[in-house]
């Protein structure tokens, strides 16, 4: 809630600032919305995996980029085919699936981190 709503929020603004076309505003930031809790989600992951580590930093990076990928390629790919006037709904679907896995798998795989740490 902290970064993801101001955001976006303020996605259409920066939209603007970026030359996206106006077409793509509200598909810009529907795509945060559904794609922001993946992100959180996926980072939950990481975070449990690191809690323990008094240098998890770079660790935490490198285990969470690479899982935010497909998210990032989704909502990216949403906003490209809005500005080019095409349907985009295939890629929000997509979106959407990715944070539904995200959102199901995510609080039992920082379980089963939280408790191999406290073992």
């Amino acid at each position: 809630l902290v970064t993801g709503l101001p955001l976006t929020l303020l996605a259409p603004l920066l939209g603007l600032m970026l030359s996206i076309q106006p077409g793509a505003m509200l598909p810009l930031a529907l795509s945060l919305v559904i794609g922001t809790p993946a992100l959180t989600a996926i980072g939950l992951i990481g975070a449990a995996l690191t809690v323990t580590l008094r240098r998890g930093g770079l660790l935490l990076s490198v285990l969470v980029l690479p899982l935010t990928v497909p998210t990032l390629i989704f909502g990216v790919a949403v906003v490209r085919e809005a500005g080019e006037g095409n349907a985009f709904a295939t890629p929000l679907m997509l979106l959407a699936a990715t944070t539904l896995i995200a959102l199901v798998v995510s609080p039992v795989a920082a379980a089963a981190a939280l408790r191999l740490t406290r073992s």
